[in-house]
C-alpha cells in the first residue's frame, strides 16, 4: 500500500516537472495600444494645457486618469516629417523626409539658400510600428491622415492590415461629406451621407474596428485630419461658441470660434473611444495616447484655404507651425493606461515623437528598438529617463514663413541656428518658455556647448544642409 502511494507520487511530481502549473495558466493578452493623431493642433489649444475658450472635458478626464506630458514634443514642426517618426521611430533626417511632402521643387529667386530635395513617400525599408507589432501577432490598422505616400507606399504596404482613409492626401477638400474627390476613398463615402463630419466619420470607422477585436491585441493609429485647414466646424458647435465669445465674435481674439468648434469636435469622438474600450471591457489594459503632429497655426493660410485663418495661438509660445520655436514643436501628449500609469500624473521630462516607437516595443515584449527614442515605460511608472539632447532640423523654407533652422534643446537649454544669417539663439526654458530672451552674447561658454553637441548629431545622421542659391536676386 506504502509503495503504491509513494509510485502515486511520484508520478504526481514526474508530471508537475513535465506540464509545470504556469503552463496551464492562459497566457496573458499583450496591451493594446490606440494612439490618436490631431492635425495641427497646438500645445495651447486644450483646456487642461491652459486654454480658457475652447472646452475639451474628455481630453482633460484623460489626463486626471493617466499622465500628462508639459514638455512633450514633435519631430517637426510639419506634418510629414513628424509623422515619418511616429511611425518609425527614426529621426526625419535618417528618412529623408526633413519637410511635408509636396514634390521637390528648386529654388526661386527670392530664396537667399538653396534646400536639399526630400524623399517623396516613406520607403518600404523603414520598419513601421505596426510592422514590428506584427511579429507579436498584433491586429494592427490605421485610419486618416498618412501624408506619407500613395500607391505601394500607403498604411496597407507599411505593416497595416486595415487602411481607411489613409494615402497621399495632406487635407480634404472639406471637412463635410463626401471629403475628398467623388470616389476617391470609398471606403468612407460610401457609408457616409450630405451633412456628414469627417472627424465623426474616422471615429465610426476606428469604434467598428474596435467591436471586432476581442480576441487578439492590436494596434490602432487613428490620424484625425483635423484641426488643419480648411477650418470648417460643425454648425452647432459654432454656434456655441459664437454665444461663448459674444460680443466679440467678429474680433480677431484666439482661437476662433470655427477652430475651436473643430477642437471640440476631437475631444467629443475621443471621448466617444474611451467610452467603447469601457463598454467593451478593453479599458484597463489598453493604452490610449493622445498628441498631435506640430504646433498650432499661426498664421494666415494661403488663398485657397485662407478663410478663418489665422485660426489659433500658441498662448505663451513663439510662433507656430513651420517654425523650430516651441510654439512649432512642442505639442500636448496625454497617456492613459490604467493597469501600469496611476491617475493625476504630471510630467516635466522632455520627451518626442521618436520615443513612441520603443515605447510601444517594450511594454509589448518586442526587444527591436531604434536609435533614436528612448522607451517611456519608465515615466509611466513614475520612475526616470536618462538625459539627452533632442534635434529638429528643418533645412527648408516652409509655408508659414519660416526659414532654414536647426534646433536643440539639453535640459532646460535650447539654442536655434538661423542659416540664412548663420545666426545662434540661445534661451533658458525653464525660466523664458516664451523664448523672448536670447542668451547668446551673455551665455558664451553655454552656448559653444550645445553647438558642439548639434552639431555631433547633425554629422552623426549625416544630415542635409541649404547651400547658397545661385539664382538669388533677392525679395
Amino acid at each position: 500500500m506504502t509503495i503504491g502511494v509513494r509510485r502515486v507520487q511520484y508520478y504526481i511530481i514526474y508530471l508537475a516537472i513535465l506540464f509545470p502549473f504556469s503552463a496551464c495558466k492562459k497566457e496573458e493578452k499583450a496591451p493594446n495600444i490606440i494612439m490618436i493623431v490631431a492635425d495641427d493642433l497646438g500645445w495651447y489649444d486644450l483646456a487642461c494645457y491652459g486654454n480658457d475658450f475652447i472646452e475639451t472635458p474628455n481630453l482633460d478626464q484623460m489626463a486626471k486618469e493617466g499622465i500628462k506630458f508639459t514638455d512633450a514634443y514633435a519631430a517637426a514642426p510639419l506634418c510629414s516629417p513628424s509623422r515619418a517618426s511616429l511611425i518609425t521611430g527614426l529621426h526625419p533626417i535618417r528618412v529623408n523626409i526633413t519637410e511635408h511632402i509636396h514634390g521637390n521643387h528648386p529654388a526661386g529667386p527670392s530664396q537667399k539658400l538653396k534646400t536639399p530635395d526630400i524623399s517623396q513617400q516613406l520607403d518600404s525599408s523603414f520598419t513601421t510600428i505596426a510592422e514590428a507589432l506584427k511579429t507579436k501577432d498584433y491586429n494592427t490598422a490605421f485610419i486618416g491622415k498618412w501624408h506619407l505616400g500613395g500607391g505601394k507606399f500607403k498604411p496597407d504596404h507599411q505593416g497595416f492590415d486595415l487602411n481607411i482613409a489613409g494615402a497621399w492626401n495632406g487635407l480634404p477638400k472639406s471637412f463635410f461629406y463626401p471629403f475628398f474627390n467623388k470616389g476617391e476613398k470609398p471606403e468612407i463615402q460610401n457609408s457616409s451621407k450630405e451633412g456628414d463630419y469627417l472627424t465623426d466619420v474616422l471615429t465610426d470607422k476606428a469604434i467598428e474596428y474596435l467591436e471586432k477585436q476581442q480576441d487578439s491585441a492590436f494596434f490602432l493609429s487613428l490620424n484625425y485630419y483635423s484641426p488643419h485647414v480648411p477650418i470648417e466646424a460643425k454648425p452647432s458647435i459654432v454656434e456655441k461658441y459664437k454665444s461663448k465669445r459674444g460680443a466679440d465674435t467678429l474680433s480677431n481674439k484666439m482661437p476662433n470660434i470655427h477652430y475651436a468648434a473643430m477642437v471640440a469636435s476631437i475631444d467629443e469622438n475621443v471621448g466617444r473611444i474611451l467610452d467603447k474600450l469601457k463598454e467593451l471591457s478593453l479599458d484597463q489594459n489598453t493604452l490610449v495616447l493622445f498628441t498631435s503632429d506640430n504646433g498650432g497655426l499661426s498664421v494666415r493660410e494661403v488663398p485657397a484655404f485662407a478663410k478663418h485663418t489665422p485660426p489659433t495661438d500658441n498662448g505663451m509660445l513663439r510662433e507656430g507651425k513651420g517654425y523650430v520655436y516651441e510654439g512649432g514643436i512642442r505639442e500636448p501628449l496625454i497617456v492613459r493606461w490604467p493597469k501600469i500609469i496611476k491617475p493625476n500624473q504630471e510630467n516635466a521630462t522632455p520627451v518626442i515623437a521618436q520615443d513612441f516607437f520603443n515605447t510601444f516595443m517594450e511594454m509589448s515584449g518586442i526587444s527591436e528598438k531604434t536609435v533614436d527614442g528612448i522607451s517611456l515605460l519608465p515615466l509611466f511608472k513614475n520612475e526616470t529617463i536618462p538625459d539627452r539632447g533632442l534635434l529638429w532640423h528643418l533645412p527648408h523654407y516652409s509655408p508659414q514663413r519660416g526659414k532654414p533652422a536647426t534646433a536643440y534643446r539639453e535640459g532646460d537649454w535650447k539654442i536655434i541656428h538661423f542659416y540664412e544669417t548663420d545666426r545662434y539663439e540661445l534661451y533658458d526654458l525653464k525660466q523664458d518658455t516664451s523664448e523672448s530672451n536670447d542668451l547668446a552674447e551673455k551665455q558664451p561658454q553655454k552656448l559653444a556647448e550645445l553647438k558642439n553637441n548639434m552639431k555631433k548629431m547633425l554629422q552623426e545622421m549625416n544630415a542635409k544642409f541649404p547651400e547658397p542659391n545661385p539664382n538669388y536676386i533677392g525679395d
